[in-house]
């Protein structure tokens, strides 16, 4: 046998094992010379072993580890990280996901390529077993449908002509299907586009004009290669968190219009939401937010206070990002030793130390911030502290007299007076390190174009406008940012250490003369600068602001 074959080869094993003999291997090497094929496929064409006998001792032969395919060990949510035309590509299947880790069935498990790949779509680690071909093809069918020659997307709608559903239902990838939705979202001036999962079908609607329009439907079956494609091109990754966001840009009559697309994990995958979003960026700087004088110099002078808490509080992270980075580079890390925590802030004009924070750190956070103290930080910068655990530790860290910029996933200062209250029920001295609450809103005007043109044509867009080439047929115009900047001075924070009802605390400032951003709101409606939908989403938003 040594002749035949060298050490630690299949062949090897399969002797060894007593699966085959010495003339099993001649004739399959002369089977492999005649045809060109490999060795373990021309023992199996011979009838010598079954593809089960292969798989096992390629298992052992390469290191790896061996599995046996069914349904109940496959996790469907984890087929969903990737797309049919990938797994039959390379002749592979997600097995379940561990945290940031992938672990996949893959045919030739020396296929870096093929890893390679999927690493890079779903953002995971991916951890390589070896399956039988013949299960792992029974599950490619179970999990995700026939293959391409005999599969039909399964789009119907009474909205679109029969020529243009086949060339829908022809594309497994979904990819034409998703760019008919978008197309006929904007001709027919759609504000927002739904797919919900329920009941084995993928339900396709939308809201024109404020009422509720079914479009179509499709097999729930053919939903994992859409949901691959849409996050592939909107740039969200193969993240577990329960919701996602992203922005799908599309050409649309010469120009580049832009959607903000939102996931939220369900039962038989995603709830997909797509909207018209105003193309404007986050604000660079203070002069670029578009601040009333006033608000400005309460948000300056929060900045120059020289200890104690300030909190940021909005459910848009990447928005109270910004405007954390803006308050640090207007004054409040001036001339001082600034240490962050988390991923999303320090973008401003200022590098500054940044210490990642992953879920084990926040368990520790006492640990993390005494360590913290030894290098004698004049500012402590944390990403968020909505647990209580992380908002605690920014208390302890300003009442040692350092200055604290905290963020908050709260909306609204009706919200985030409300968060702030039951967490004193666990802390009565909470007050005493709080400084300050500024309180983000993000607000859509009209494009004043398409205002021009409602003057014209006498038509009510008190829902929504219809858009234009100047705005890129989303019908905003710039984006508006409204504060509520409370200051914790002495008549405030014995009011918040009594108070059982954050709307007590709302009266206090009204009565002490505080004009909150509800009184802007009803001034950007009433001049026409907002839409009738986004005065009802920002009233309900902000409580009783």
């Amino acid at each position: 046998m040594d002749n035949l074959v060298k050490k630690g080869t299949l062949g090897t094993i399969l002797f060894t094992s007593g699966i085959i003999k010495e003339q099993d291997i001649a004739a399959a090497l002369e089977e492999q010379t005649s045809s060109g094929c490999r060795f373990g496929e021309a023992l199996v064409r011979l009838g010598i072993v079954m593809q089960e006998d292969i798989d096992w001792a390629l298992s052992n032969q390469l290191g790896i580890p061996y599995v046996r395919l069914s349904e109940q060990v496959i996790d469907r949510d984890a087929t969903r990280l990737i797309s049919p035309e990938l797994a039959r590509k390379f002749n592979l299947i997600p097995i379940i996901r561990s945290g940031e880790e992938l672990h996949i069935a893959l045919a030739d498990p020396l296929n870096r390529a093929a890893v390679e790949e999927v690493e890079l779509i779903t953002g995971c680690k991916v951890t390589v077993s070896i399956p039988i071909i013949r299960e792992l093809r029974e599950m490619l069918d179970l999990f995700y449908g026939p293959a391409a020659e005999d599969f039909s997307f399964g789009f119907s709608s009474s909205a679109f002509f029969h020529e243009l559903l086949e060339e829908i239902n022809s594309d497994p990838s979904g990819s034409k299907l998703l760019d008919c939705l978008v197309l006929f979202f904007f001709q027919n001036g759609f504000s927002t586009l739904s797919l919900q999962p329920a009941g084995g079908v993928v339900h396709v609607s939308g809201r024109i004009r404020g009422t509720f329009r079914q479009i179509g439907e499709f097999p729930v079956a053919s939903y994992p290669q859409l949901i691959t494609y849409l996050r592939k091109v909107s740039k969200i990754n193969g993240s577990q968190e329960p919701v996602t966001e992203g922005r799908l840009v599309f050409a649309y009559n010469g120009c580049d219009v832009s959607l903000h697309v939102s996931m939220i994990k369900a039962a038989e995958g995603e709830c997909i939401t797509l909207k018209q979003y105003p193309c404007s960026e986050l604000p660079a700087d203070l002069g670029e937010t578009g601040l009333k004088p006033s608000m400005a110099e309460r948000l300056r002078a929060l900045s120059l206070t020289g200890s104690g808490m300030v909190i940021f509080s909005s459910t848009d992270r990447p928005l109270r990002n910004r405007f954390i980075d803006i308050f640090l580079d207007d004054g409040a890390a001036h001339s001082g030793n600034v240490i962050l925590l988390g991923e999303g802030i320090g973008r401003g004009k200022r590098p500054y130390p940044r210490i990642p924070l992953a879920d084990a750190d926040r368990a520790n956070m006492g640990m993390l911030i005494s360590a913290i103290l030894d290098h004698d930080p004049d500012v402590v910068v944390m990403e968020d502290v909505t647990d209580g655990g992380s908002l605690n530790a920014a208390w302890e860290l300003a009442m040692r007299g350092k200055k604290v910029v905290v963020g908050i996933s709260r909306n609204g200062l009706d919200s985030c007076l409300a968060y702030l209250l039951q967490a004193r029920f666990a802390n009565s001295s909470l007050s005493g390190g709080i400084s300050g609450v500024v309180a983000i809103t993000e607000v859509k005007t009209l494009c004043p174009h398409c205002r021009e043109e409602v003057e014209k044509t006498g038509v009510d867009v008190c829902r929504s406008a219809s858009g234009c080439v100047e705005c890129s047929f989303s019908g905003f115009g710039p984006l508006k940012y409204l504060l509520d900047v409370v200051s914790f001075n002495e008549g405030f924070r014995h009011k918040f250490s009594v108070a059982r009802e954050s709307s007590v605390l709302l009266r206090y400032l009204a009565k002490s003369g505080y004009r909150g951003i509800g009184q802007d709101i009803e001034e950007l409606f009433a001049s026409g600068e907002i839409t009738r939908s986004e005065y009802d989403s920002l009233r309900a938003g902000l409580g009783s602001t």
